[in-house]
């Protein structure tokens, strides 16, 4: 008895198809947020994508205007980082590109050897909870949190070149700044942004169309170490003028003024270029979600307030100069032309374990028996209005999902404060996902291609017994 040479290889296929598993979309972009630009493919289209049942290599069929199918494979090395592998383009057929992208898989092979001379990258999961730290104990150790961890881990075997602190940093008392650093990288190569560093400072370069910005990442801090997770929020300021004048903005002034004093401006490699500073909060449980507001009243300067006239309520912004606190500092870091070289300030609240662990969890890294609830308030863009509107949805409700096309993005809460006196301003087309605030005719605006922005939201966690 004889066997075809056909039939071989449709054995082998078989054999193959036993080895890989279809994925939603949503992780096939989580895992290719380690490509250059992200997850980013116009003009072509998504079709579908597979990975190994060991998570070795994944593959995607992508499809163009025309109507033809390209395939892209992306398999591990041996620091577990994915790498390019096979591309090809021209199947007249989804079964053909099929048929290609999972015989280039490979999933029975073993991990890509790594480039001569390549530094192998530290794991960042540990295999012992000794020494970790609150806040990554709680992701290597909790159910709750399985997605975050899942989502945190590709991250970081996304980014280009973390420097040789980032795992024990990340492990023990800065989990916070290296968070934020992670968030970064997402959202920016969410948008199609190319994201490198190949410099030792400032933390990233960005370039999207021509246009390119250094980004240097810095965090507020707490004296006192802090737990993400299981933690009661801390209430905002009951004053609203110490809200946005008072001690958060003293706070953002002190971190980014200090960090301006490191003269990035005066490096080789940025000057001529835009800088920006990117912020967040971290000084206590859920400061996030309220002290955003006393960021541009100290970079522009001005006290935002609600007043009673003849047509109603209306906003009104008038300039303060300095302040409130015994430290007496000068308000509008903005306003001050020896800041000039300084182009935005980029901010969010959204580098959380709740973000890492909700678009974990929309990627389908789903515990038994977990739910997650998303409640918070939306930024109105009625003109006029005067009060935010509050939202309350289980993230896999058909109601989230429709609040933006495609639905949560990593790139939703970052906003771009943009400097009116940059010598060197950033285009607002290298972050087109962002929201943007700059001045124009004396007022502050905002743009965004969102229809809804989340201004402050919680998390919460729901397991089924």
């Amino acid at each position: 008895m004889t066997v075809s040479g056909a039939h071989v290889l449709a054995c082998a296929s078989i054999g193959i198809l036993m080895l890989i598993v279809p994925i939603p979309k949503r992780k096939f972009e989580l895992y290719a947020l380690s490509l250059p630009r992200g997850p980013n493919f116009e003009p072509r289209v998504f079709h579908s994508a597979w990975k190994a049942k060991n998570t070795g290599c994944i593959g995607a069929v992508l499809h163009d205007e025309r109507g033809r199918y390209e395939t892209l494979v992306m398999r591990r090395q041996t620091d577990h980082r994915f790498v390019v592998t096979h591309e090809a383009k021209g199947f007249a057929s989804v079964a053909s590109a099929m048929d290609d992208v999972t015989k280039a898989m490979r999933p029975d092979a073993p991990p890509e050897a790594m480039p001569p001379g390549a530094k192998k990258r530290a794991a960042l999961i540990p295999t012992t909870v000794d020494g970790l730290g609150e806040s990554f104990k709680l992701i290597a150790t909790t159910m709750q949190h399985y997605p975050a961890l899942m989502t945190i881990g590709e991250t970081y075997l996304a980014m280009p070149r973390p420097d040789d602190n980032f795992v024990s940093d990340f492990r023990t008392s800065n989990f916070d700044s290296r968070l934020w650093e992670l968030y970064l990288l997402a959202a920016f190569r969410e948008q199609g942004v190319l994201v490198t560093q190949d410099q030792a400072s400032p933390d990233f370069l960005i370039e999207r169309e021509g246009y390119q910005c250094y980004v240097e990442a810095v965090t507020a801090n707490s004296s006192e170490p802090r737990l993400q997770g299981f933690v009661e929020p801390m209430p905002a300021p009951e004053d609203k003028v110490e809200r946005l004048i008072g001690a958060p903005a003293v706070r953002f002034a002190k971190t980014l003024r200090s960090k301006l004093q490191r003269g990035y401006e005066r490096y080789t490699d940025v000057q001529g270029k835009p800088l920006a500073l990117a912020i967040a909060d971290f000084h206590a449980p859920g400061s996030m979600t309220w002290s955003r507001e006393a960021l541009p009243s100290y970079l522009y300067g001005v006290h935002p307030q609600v007043v009673d006239g003849p047509d109603g309520p209306h906003a009104i912004g008038p300039a303060v100069s300095v302040l409130r606190g015994k430290d007496e500092i000068p308000s509008g870091l903005f306003r001050d032309p020896a800041m000039a070289h300084l182009s935005a300030v980029i901010f969010s609240n959204a580098a959380t374990l709740s973000k890492f662990n909700r678009m974990g969890f929309l990627a389908g890294w789903r515990p038994p028996g977990l739910t997650m609830v998303r409640e918070g308030h939306l930024f109105d863009r009625t003109p006029g209005a005067l009060q935010s509107i509050p939202f309350h949805y289980d993230i896999l409700s058909d109601q989230y999902a429709a609040l933006w096309p495609g639905g949560e993005a990593w790139c939703q809460e970052l906003e771009v404060y943009h400097n009116p006196l940059a010598t060197q301003p950033v285009a607002f087309d290298l972050l087109p996902g962002a929201t943007h605030w700059f001045e124009e005719d004396g007022e502050i605006r905002c743009l965004s291609i969102w229809e809804w922005s989340v201004l402050s939201s919680v998390t919460m966690l729901l397991m089924k017994k």
